[in-house]
């Protein structure tokens, strides 16, 4: 009897340690997968910031042909009138 408390004992110790184990490993593989993300997030953000900054730069020089007022024209404008 003591013999297979002893085994029973010893087999669940062994099993319980590959479950830590197996914990441990998923848990390393859900941080590398959060890298990834976080590395996907940051190359997202910055293609972002580049497209507005073209499509900011191309919209500008799309007004200025048109000759549309900017800002800095209505500003100025108001500042006219009352001033008048």
């Amino acid at each position: 009897m003591f013999r297979e408390i002893l085994y029973l004992t010893v087999g669940a110790a062994k099993r319980a340690e590959k479950m830590v184990d197996a914990f441990i490993e998923e848990g390393k593989k859900e941080l590398e997968d959060k890298s990834l993300v976080e590395l996907g997030k940051e190359h997202l953000e910055k293609r972002k910031e580049q497209f507005k900054d073209m499509f900011l730069d191309d919209f500008k020089k799309i007004a200025e042909d048109l000759g549309l007022a900017t800002k800095e024209d209505i500003r100025e404008l108001k500042e006219m009138i009352k001033g008048n």
